[in-house]
């Protein structure tokens, strides 16, 4: 392969297949398996992993690398000793649904590749949610409607029932108020051009 820079030809090294330990976490459980890796491996890649017991192959993101005694952000392949790794074909989304006072933790099995819309609604179990925010891995929040996120990225989500639930004030006497929403008795009126 003739180098852009310098113009001289070199000769390019072929990739070495070589056999590696593979950990792949799928929910509460870890996977041990091993997988033909080649090249130089980085965190965040996406790769296909045939799991021996089953026979059957799932698709993972590579969480971290151990080479020698060090983990590593990448790596070639024959140095790597262990590939962690996450099943994302399949994965399972944590929802938190704010009930004005109090939240509920949910847990829903999803594909990997759907996507959620913030400003969407949802239905879980008869109930209809809104999407108010979502927790990407590694990262911050994403809260402006229409931003849509795939699931294997998603560490959690956030959701609201809609339903508020009237506010308690305490008196001095211990006594709670329920303050209730009025509807509006007045309406803005037009005038007209005269």
């Amino acid at each position: 392969m003739q180098c852009e820079k310098c113009r001289s030809v070199h000769k390019e090294k072929k990739p070495i297949n070589v056999l590696v330990r593979v950990i792949v976490s799928k929910g509460k459980e870890s996977i041990h398996t091993r997988a033909m890796l080649s090249g130089t491996i980085k965190k965040g890649d996406e790769l296909v992993i045939d799991d021996e017991a089953t026979g059957e192959a799932s698709l993972v993101q590579v969480i971290s690398l151990e080479a020698g005694d060090k983990r590593m952000e990448e790596a070639p392949a024959e140095d790597i000793k262990t590939v962690w790794a996450r099943a994302i074909d399949e994965v399972l989304v944590k929802i938190a649904i704010s009930h004005r006072e109090t939240t509920e933790s949910i847990e829903m099995r999803v594909p990997g590749d759907r996507e959620f819309v913030i400003g969407d609604k949802i239905e879980i179990n008869d109930s209809k949610l809104k999407i108010i925010r979502i927790k990407i891995r590694g990262s911050g929040f994403k809260s402006r409607k229409g931003v849509a996120v795939r699931a294997k990225d998603i560490k959690r989500l956030y959701a609201d029932t809609g339903f508020k639930m009237p506010k308690r004030i305490s008196r001095a006497s211990g006594e709670r108020v329920v303050i209730k929403k009025r509807e509006s008795v007045w309406s803005l009126k037009s005038k007209k051009a005269e």
